[in-house]
């Protein structure tokens, strides 16, 4: 028995021995995949900083707008400027040095000297966005351990100009990343890679050109060239600058399609910021693109959608009638139309005139909820649009998965579902457009440094109306905008399709709705061969009740100012 137990007891230490070797290999082979793989590149970049190798920064990619004539502007571009940094254990006085270099640089002479006064630190950086004038009266100091290495910052020619669609660049862990927008959702493309040139280090601090080899290649990010015309972008900033202000509004939104492909001809949302000075923004909600990341309940404007869902399945037609006793019973809830009144015997075509909500139930109705929620599907509520810029939301119809009779009632003239601004404005560009959903898009193509463009092409999401459907709520909207609320938006010689609509906001609370509103506007012309779709938003208007009051003169001017830059030809015989 004893010998048992010693072979035993030397067996289990063998184990011990056997697992402790075990796990410290493990621990150094780690180690090294960290080191010598996952942060080979860090390293090289403070080895290079320490031993007189010389960094290649690459060029960021530039960001474009582009107007009707193909002509280029530049939303996004570097700009050379310097990064001052130390090497401490090289600065033989720091005490000495700091006095004098802070009164060049504007900065604390005690803050500087702590910075440089590490023995063991190798790098340290001491100020960016160093332009030339400063960098020439360093250089000329000729100070041991102090060093000006260029790099390209970003600028943002347009300050507010589509800021919300470029997003911004700012250093994270000394590396230049993009926020929000194209800056973000395209930082791979457009940061490049950074490059490397080794070689022998002179006693003045430079590189001696002989003998230097690539490490690394540099490689220029990659530039971007939108949709967005400057032209048009400027003139809908300004009208929703205007909007928000005369109507004392907390928020809005402006978005111009081209309806027939699906490309985004300007976007712009309220409050916006410069991009130039994103740190001075105080509330980051402004940051967000609402268009696409905010949703909301819009009201009258979803009736459009209702009215060709039942056309399309030949339930009604223009001239179809029904009998609008002003309000709908249901289990207890009651639905009135927005001025309370009954108008007796009204065609479809009234419906959307008068923007009636006793009509639009009526629709629905004959629909069967099923087949409505199957259309609201279909014109892209509910899901992502697949547009190119982050944060995109995807609405929620939730309210259609209870199955209660009065969420669908509601649904129908668009409350009780939230949807996105671009939802919206893509399901009326099918209508406009024939019948068929695109995808939405920003990017226009993506071209490397070989000049290699990467086009995007229009993309048909699917078919949802038949074409003759379309051309029918096509005429019901123009006569909405010669007939109905919505005749400030007429233009003399085009044919105008839009629809208003007036929403109330859920009471946060959760107790129904609030007597706080949305107003939106949504139209295109020329009505039956559309070249642009407007939707136009605000939230919280004060002093005016209906959207067709607020925005339609907006849409009036907006769609007018198009009309004449593209030059369209009238197209009213």
């Amino acid at each position: 028995m004893p010998r048992l137990s010693f072979a035993k007891a030397a067996h289990w230490r063998r184990f011990f021995v056997f697992l402790i070797f075990l796990i410290a290999g493990g621990a150094v082979i780690s180690r090294l995949f960290v080191l010598q793989i996952l942060r080979y590149k860090d390293y090289v970049v403070l080895a290079a900083r320490q031993n007189g190798t010389e960094i290649e920064l690459p060029r960021r990619g530039t960001i474009y707008l582009k107007d009707k004539d193909g002509k280029l502007q530049a939303a996004a571009l570097n700009k050379d400027t310097y990064v001052l940094s130390a090497v401490p254990k090289d600065i033989a006085d720091p005490e000495a040095i700091a006095p004098k270099l802070a009164e060049v640089l504007k900065v604390d002479p005690a803050w500087l000297a702590n910075k440089i006064s590490l023995p063991n630190d190798p790098y340290e950086i001491l100020a960016r966005k160093v332009d030339d004038d400063i960098a020439n009266i360093i250089n000329g100091l000729r100070f041991d351990g102090i060093r000006l290495e260029k790099e390209s910052r970003r600028t943002y020619p347009g300050g507010t100009l589509a800021a919300q669609v470029l997003g911004f660049v700012k250093f994270d862990q000394d590396e230049e990343q993009g926020q929000y927008g194209i800056e973000r959702a395209f930082n791979r493309q457009l940061k490049g890679e950074t490059g490397f040139l080794e070689g022998i280090t002179s006693p003045s601090d430079f590189i001696t050109s002989l003998s230097k080899r690539i490490v690394y290649p540099t490689r220029d990010g990659q530039d971007i060239i939108l949709t967005i015309d400057p032209n048009i972008q400027l003139r809908i900033e300004k009208a929703l600058s205007g909007l928000v202000e005369k109507w004392s509004a907390e928020e809005g939104t402006i978005t111009v399609i081209d309806p027939m492909t699906g490309k985004i001809l300007a976007m712009a949302g309220y409050p916006a910021f410069d991009a130039n000075n994103y740190g001075e923004v105080e509330d980051f909600s402004a940051f967000l693109n609402q268009t696409i990341e905010s949703q909301y309940e819009l009201g009258s404007v979803m009736k459009p959608v209702t009215m060709a869902a039942a056309i399309n399945e030949g339930l009604v037609s223009a001239s179809s009638t029904y009998t609008d006793t002003g309000e709908v019973r249901i289990k207890g809830y009651t639905i009135k139309n927005f001025d309370g009144k009954a108008h007796g015997v009204q065609t479809m075509a009234n419906v959307l005139e008068k923007s009636l909500n006793t009509g639009a139930i009526f629709v629905e109705r004959l629909l069967g909820h099923e087949q409505f929620s199957y259309y609201i599907g279909r014109f892209g509520f509910g899901e992502k649009s697949g547009i190119e810029l982050p944060g995109e939301l995807t609405g929620s119809l939730s309210n259609l998965e209870t199955g209660h009779e009065v969420s669908f009632a509601n649904a129908a003239f668009g409350q009780g579902i939230a949807v996105t601004p671009l939802q919206m404005a893509m399901a009326i560009g099918a209508i406009a457009n024939g019948g068929n959903l695109m995808r939405p898009y920003v990017v226009e193509k993506i071209i490397d440094g070989a000049g290699v463009e990467t086009v995007t092409l229009p993309t048909t999401r699917r078919r949802v109306i038949a074409k003759e459907t379309s051309e029918t709520i096509s005429r019901m909207l123009v006569s909405v905008v010669r007939s109905g609320f919505a005749n400030k938006a007429r233009i003399n010689g085009y044919f105008v399709a839009g629809k208003t609509g007036t929403a109330q906001i859920p009471d946060p609370k959760g107790a129904g709705y609030s007597s706080e509103v949305i107003h939106s506007f949504v139209g295109y012309a020329p009505a039956f061969n559309p070249r642009f779709l407007i939707f136009i938003q605000i939230n919280k208007p004060k002093g005016v009740n209906f959207a067709t009051a607020s925005l339609t003169p907006t849409f009036h001017d907006l769609a007018a100012y198009i009309i004449n830059y593209y030059g369209i030809p009238p197209d009213e015989k």
